[in-house]
C-alpha cells in the first residue's frame, strides 16, 4: 500500500532531495497520477538500498514503439524469404495491436496462449485468428495446458515463453507464418504442423519457431537491425530528458550506481552516448556488458576487461580484487560482482524489464530487491480507470452469481443466463486492452501467469524508472495485505451488513 503522506516543503532537505528534483507540491500532485506511481508487492525501505542497478534495453534505453517492433519484423521477413519462405511476406504490415508479452507458444499445436498461474488457458490464437471458447475446449479439453508444468520445471521442448518486449515481433512473425501455412493450398495439416504432398516435406510448428528464432538471432546479433540502430539511434531510441537528473539524484544521495546489460560494448556505447552523452560512464560506478543474464545470477561466464578502444574483451581473465570506476567489464557472475563491489543482496535494487532474466533469477537465486519496468502499464491503467462502469458490471455479475449458487436450490437457468452475460462483459473488457489477447495481467478475475510472476518476484513495478523521482530515497513502501478467500469474503459480508444497517 503506497503511503499517501504529503511531503512538507521543509522536509525536502531532511530527506536528501536534490534541488533539481520537482518541488513538494509537484511530488504530491504526481503521486495522485497513477501513471507516475510505483506499485508495491513487498514492503520496501529505500533507506536501506545502497546499490541501484540497471538493465539497459527497455529500462534505461526506451525504444520507440511500435516503430522498433515494425522494423524488427520487416528485417525478419526479409531473412525468412532468403530461407525459402514466399516473397509476399515482405509486404506484411505490422499489427501493433496484436502481440503482448507473457504469451506461451505451444509447439505441438501451433497456438499462442495466455495462461493463468496454474496453466489454464485464458486466451488462445492460431496465427492471427483468435479462438472462441469452444475452440479452446476442442484443443484443450480441460482448458489445462498439460505441458505447462514441464516448462515451469525447465523443459522447454514443447512450450516457448515470450516475456520480454523484444519478443512481441517474434510472436507476430511466427503467427503470420502460421497464417500462411493455414491458408496455403500447397500444404495440408499434419499431426504436428503441415505436409506438402508434392515434395513429401513436413513443416512442423517446431520448425516454424526454429526458423523464426534463427532469423531473429541473425538480425539482433550483428545483422541489419543492429547496424541500423548503431547508425541511426535517434530513429529507434527515445531520449529520456529526466535520465541525467535521475542518475545524479542517486549519486547526490551517496548511492552506488551500476549497469548490468546483456548487450555488447559497442552497441551499449552507442546507445548510452545517444541517451546521455560521450561521458556516460561517469554516471555509473560499475558497468558490466555481455552479462549473459540469467546465467549471470548462477554460474555466469568468464569475467574479462573490455578494451574500450577496440570494443573487444581482453584475452585474459580479470583477477583484480575490485572493479574500478571508468572500466568496462564483460561477463562474470553475481558472486564475483558482489565480492568485488561490496554489494549484498538486500542492499541492491535492480531495475529491469525482463521478468525472468532480470527479476526472477536475481530475486530467487541472490535475494536482490527488484524493480520491474512495465511500459504497458500506462495503457493498462488507462483502461482500468476509464472503463470503470464495465468493471463494476463484471463485479456485480460475479457477486450475483455467487449469491445464487449459495442458495440451497439455485435456479440453474438463471445462473447460466447470468454467466453468459458475465462472459460477454469479460470479452468487452478484453477488447479494450487488446483485441486478440486482452490485458497483459488478467482475464476477468483471473491473473495471467505473467502477472503471477510479477507478483511473486518484483518487489515494486512501474511504467518507467523515472517514477522513482517522485519519492524520497528514504521512502518506506508498504505492500497491500494479501487476503485469503475466507478473509476477503468475510470482510465483504461484514461490510455489507454495516451498509444494510444490520
Amino acid at each position: 500500500m503506497e503511503e499517501d503522506q504529503v511531503m512538507k516543503p521543509h522536509l525536502s532537505k531532511v530527506w536528501g532531495l536534490s534541488s533539481d528534483i520537482p518541488d513538494c507540491e509537484e511530488l504530491s500532485s504526481n503521486r495522485r497520477d497513477p501513471t507516475l506511481r510505483l506499485f508495491v508487492n513487498r514492503s520496501l525501505s529505500l533507506e536501506t538500498i545502497q546499490y541501484y542497478g540497471f538493465d539497459m534495453d527497455y529500462t534505461i534505453a526506451e525504444y520507440c514503439t511500435p516503430y522498433m517492433e515494425a522494423e524488427t519484423a520487416k528485417y525478419a521477413f526479409e531473412k525468412l524469404v532468403e530461407l525459402g519462405y514466399p516473397k509476399e511476406l515482405k509486404d506484411t504490415k505490422y499489427l501493433d495491436d496484436f502481440a503482448v508479452r507473457g504469451l506461451i507458444f505451444d509447439k505441438k499445436l501451433g497456438t499462442f496462449l495466455k495462461l493463468d498461474l496454474h496453466g489454464l488457458v485464458l486466451t488462445a490464437c492460431k496465427g492471427t485468428r483468435k479462438f472462441t471458447r469452444n475452440e479452446i475446449r476442442e484443443e484443450y479439453p480441460t482448458k489445462f495446458c498439460k505441458l505447462f508444468e514441464k516448462m515451469e520445471n525447465g523443459d522447454s521442448r514443447y512450450l516457448q515463453n515470450f516475456d520480454t518486449l523484444f519478443d512481441t515481433p517474434k510472436i507476430f512473425v511466427t503467427s503470420i507464418l502460421i497464417d500462411w501455412l493455414e491458408k496455403s493450398p500447397q500444404y495440408s495439416k499434419s499431426a504436428d504442423g503441415y505436409f506438402d504432398q508434392a515434395t513429401n516435406l513436413e513443416i512442423t510448428y517446431c520448425t516454424v519457431w526454429s526458423d523464426v528464432r534463427h532469423v531473429f538471432e541473425m538480425i539482433h546479433g550483428r545483422g541489419p537491425l543492429h547496424k541500423n540502430i548503431m547508425s541511426h539511434p535517434e530513429q529507434f531510441i527515445n531520449k529520456n530528458p529526466l535520465l541525467p537528473k535521475f542518475l545524479n539524484y542517486l549519486k547526490e544521495n551517496d548511492k552506488k550506481v551500476f549497469m548490468l546489460t546483456n548487450s555488447p560494448f559497442t552497441f551499449t556505447n552507442t546507445v548510452m552516448k545517444h541517451i546521455l552523452d560521450d561521458k556516460w560512464q561517469e554516471y555509473f560506478d560499475t558497468v558490466v556488458v555481455k552479462a549473459c543474464k540469467p546465467a549471470f545470477f548462477q554460474q555466469g561466464t568468464p569475467l574479462r576487461l573490455i578494451n574500450q578502444q577496440t570494443g573487444a574483451a581482453n584475452i585474459g581473465l580479470y583477477r583484480n580484487p575490485t572493479m574500478v570506476k571508468g572500466e568496462i567489464y564483460s561477463g562474470g557472475n553475481c558472486d564475483q560482482f558482489c565480492q568485488m563491489t561490496g554489494a549484498e543482496g538486500p542492499d541492491i535494487l535492480y531495475f529491469g524489464d525482463h521478468i525472468y532474466g532480470d527479476v526472477v533469477r536475481s530475486k530467487k537465486t541472490n535475494g536482490w530487491k527488484t524493480f520491474l519496468v512495465v511500459p504497458e502499464l500506462k495503457h493498462e491503467l488507462d483502461v482500468w480507470t476509464s472503463e470503470h462502469e464495465l468493471f463494476e458490471e463484471h463485479h456485480n455479475l460475479e457477486k450475483r452469481l455467487g449469491e445464487l449458487q449459495a442458495q440451497s436450490c439455485p435456479d440453474n437457468s438463471v445462473i447460466r443466463k447470468l454467466d453468459k452475460e458475465r462472459k460477454l462483459v469479460v470479452d468487452q473488457i478484453d477488447a479494450k486492452y487488446n483485441p486478440y489477447f486482452g490485458s497483459v495481467f488478467r482475464k476477468g478475475g483471473r491473473l495471467s501467469s505473467f502477472a503471477n510472476q510479477m507478483d511473486r518476484y518484483a518487489d515494486v513495478y512501474s511504467s518507467s524508472i523515472n517514477n522513482l523521482l517522485n519519492y524520497s530515497l528514504k521512502h518506506q513502501f508498504w505492500s497491500p495485505p494479501k487476503l485469503l478467500p475466507h478473509e476477503a469474503t468475510v470482510a465483504q459480508d461484514h461490510q455489507d451488513n454495516i451498509l444494510d444497517g444490520q
